[in-house]
């Protein structure tokens, strides 16, 4: 049943909608699953960190790091601490999809998105068990960089505070790009009260454009 729902959202990152699936596509995602799956090596990293509002954005307390923009300041509102965590699939991944785009374009398109799918998959296990440890506490959504007007340029503070090079070989470019590709870090709040479940789309700088939203759906974010 997992498999089956991975494969449902693999088809939804490919833009598959309601048509007929053909017999070829229907294999090469499911080869392409098991391929991702057996040689990816996801990895993570966490830690749960007090934080206070500020009038320009979130202060982490334990590290004195000021993470800008209101979005992150709505988005943990009501909370006093929060789980700051970092999820790759590794090099291995990557250059997996980097291979097949030499030789099967199809092919590495379909990867990318298992990759994509995966990595969400990691992240709400990880999501799951917090919730399950969290002590009666609430916890809101998983909130990353790029998400509304938390800018990218918090990448290199997030990664060091985490020792994520070290930990989990995880880094990023120059221009705020996670390297390896198939990774994410994101917060995630936990509040003494309930959290309303407000999509990251109200807020999306993507949102007027989205093909997503075109069609009723939500995204990776979501």
């Amino acid at each position: 049943m997992e498999l089956q729902r991975a494969k449902a959202e693999v088809l939804r990152y490919l833009g598959h909608r309601s048509q007929t699936l053909s017999p070829e596509l229907d294999a090469l995602v499911d080869h392409c699953l098991a391929q991702l799956r057996q040689i990816a090596k996801p990895r993570h990293v966490m830690q749960t960190l007090s934080i206070d509002s500020e009038p320009d954005g979130v202060l982490l307390t334990d590290s004195d790091i000021l993470l800008p923009g209101q979005d992150l300041i709505h988005h943990l509102s009501h909370c006093h601490k929060a789980a700051l965590l970092a999820v790759t699939l590794g090099v291995e991944a990557d250059s997996l999809i980097r291979r097949s785009e030499a030789t099967d374009l199809t092919a590495s398109l379909v990867l990318d998105a298992c990759a994509t799918q995966y990595v969400e998959e990691y992240c709400n296990h990880l999501e799951d068990e917090l919730r399950q440890s969290a002590g009666g506490l609430f916890l809101t959504a998983r909130f990353s960089p790029g998400y509304g007007d938390l800018p990218l340029t918090v990448q290199p503070q997030l990664l060091a505070l985490l020792d994520a090079q070290r930990s989990i070989g995880l880094t990023c470019t120059d221009r705020f790009i996670l390297l390896p590709r198939k990774s994410v870090t994101a917060f995630i709040g936990f509040s003494h009260q309930p959290v309303a479940k407000v999509s990251p789309c109200l807020r999306c700088i993507r949102q007027s454009d989205c093909q997503y939203k075109k069609e009723a759906h939500t995204c990776e974010h979501s």
